[in-house]
């Protein structure tokens, strides 16, 4: 069925449909994992996904199940063991994992989930799960799109995609929704037509948080719902950026990036979307600028006068022969690693540390000396050079070893299938390996 076209002709699923369409699109053979909390919605997905198995008998696929306690409440470990039990009755192996040590007082929705994408990662390469699945749905669309949307009045950027269907977590696992398109209404219907029950989380109600505000505005709103083109779209562009980098840049040591005259002559939105990335990475920042200070760079660069900007810790530099990006040379704070240990330098060098003792990792500063071609500006080069990492052992005489790489700030950790390709190819001018395709 479908939402009213005139308020975004968002198609709605049901839970058995989309269950089987998901089933039908991944590459064989599979081993989902799905993040169950005993709530109906991760409830309702795992039994549409075991339902549907029941009916593929020689499907080559695995179900697996884990539920991560947070323990931010007193009934979480009992939710946990419901949860367990719940597996058990369906004959799907489940694992619990409990997020340990001191949680922060602030921004803990935010610091719960990456615990959680985490832990879920975790048990993935436990049990040799290559997907995770996630039971958002396509009323959590809503109250995203809604939050993000408010935050772009307030000058951010990126708002109109709201969740992706798949997401790379950490370059190690996809996270995929299969429920995206479905109404939470008729999850707790299917439920409670086989007679399943679910726990209502008490934190849903909180109004402390951004987002059960936004539930009980929208729940006085009409049933707006995502406009699937949206996605499609981002897409299309990530696909436009990835060429426009193919043609026109080049990354010189992870550090200077040099971008052809004839780039800055392309769609203004291709330019805008390839800017905003290139300033994340090497600014070493997961989100690019916001959009007021975007603009301005935009229209730096329109009006073709040699000069410089800065923008998100990044210096945009423009010349008569193209454009150059480097990392602004202040607020680059150090790293001490110990032996064995692997840390991320100023958001842009993944730095694994493979020596005996410790090391300090800061800028080069002035005594650098990396080499650069010498047809690059030498100002430009300067200012690369002492922005690249310079390793230093701790104790006196220690030798040094390292391993270092281009650290992608708003791809390594969360990409999604919409900024994929774009992503891939950005990796390809770091010298980096492509990232793991989708597994669908």
């Amino acid at each position: 069925m479908s939402a009213d076209a005139a308020n975004g002709a968002a198609t709605v699923q049901m839970p058995e449909a989309a269950a089987a369409d998901f089933i039908h699109s991944l590459f064989k053979p599979a081993h989902i994992l799905v993040a169950i909390s005993g709530g109906s919605d991760s409830t309702g997905l795992l039994a549409a996904l075991a339902e549907h198995l029941k009916s593929l008998p020689n499907s080559d696929v695995t179900l697996s199940a884990a539920t991560i306690d947070h323990g931010l409440r007193a009934e979480s470990a009992g939710e946990a063991r419901e949860a367990a039990a719940f597996c058990a009755s369906l004959g799907i192996a489940h694992v619990v994992r409990r997020w340990e040590g001191e949680k922060p007082k602030n921004g803990i929705m935010a610091a719960a989930r990456e615990a959680r994408y985490g832990l879920l990662a975790d048990i993935a390469a436990e049990i040799s799960a290559n997907v995770i699945v996630t039971a958002h749905t396509i009323d959590d669309q809503r109250e995203t799109l809604a939050m993000r949307t408010a935050r772009l009045n307030e000058g951010e950027t990126g708002a109109g995609t709201g969740i992706a269907e798949a997401m790379l977590f950490d370059r190690r696992v996809w996270i995929v929704r299969p429920f995206l398109a479905c109404r939470r209404a008729d999850i707790r219907a299917y439920l409670g037509a086989r007679g399943m029950s679910w726990l209502d989380d008490p934190s849903n109600e909180d109004v402390r948080y951004e987002r059960v505000r936004t539930r009980k505005h929208l729940s006085q709103e009409p049933a707006l719902f995502p406009r699937p083109e949206a996605g499609a779209a981002r897409a299309a562009l990530s696909d436009a950026a990835a060429a426009w980098l193919r043609d026109y840049v080049t990354v010189h040591a992870g550090a200077l990036c040099a971008i052809n005259s004839k780039a800055l002559a392309a769609d203004e939105a291709v330019i805008a979307y390839a800017l905003s990335y290139l300033a994340a990475v090497f600014g070493g920042e997961p989100y690019g600028p916001g959009r007021e200070r975007m603009r301005r760079i935009l229209d730096f660069i329109g009006e073709s006068r040699p000069g410089r900007r800065t923008a998100g810790g990044v210096v945009f530099d423009l010349r008569r022969d193209g454009l150059y990006l480097m990392r602004e040379s202040r607020d680059i704070r150090p790293l001490v690693l110990a032996a064995g240990a692997v840390g991320v330098w100023d958001g842009r060098f993944r730095i694994v540390n493979c020596g005996a003792s410790a090391i300090r990792v800061e800028a080069a500063g002035p005594t650098g000396t990396m080499e650069f071609p010498d047809e690059l500006p030498k100002g430009a080069v300067q200012r690369a050079r002492a922005a690249l990492p310079k390793v230093i052992a701790r104790d006196e005489g220690a030798t040094v070893s390292v391993t270092i790489t281009p650290y992608l700030a708003p791809f390594d950790r969360f990409l999604t299938r919409f900024n994929f390709t774009f992503a891939n190819r950005l990796a390809t001018c770091l010298g980096r390996e492509p990232y793991m395709p989708p597994p669908l």
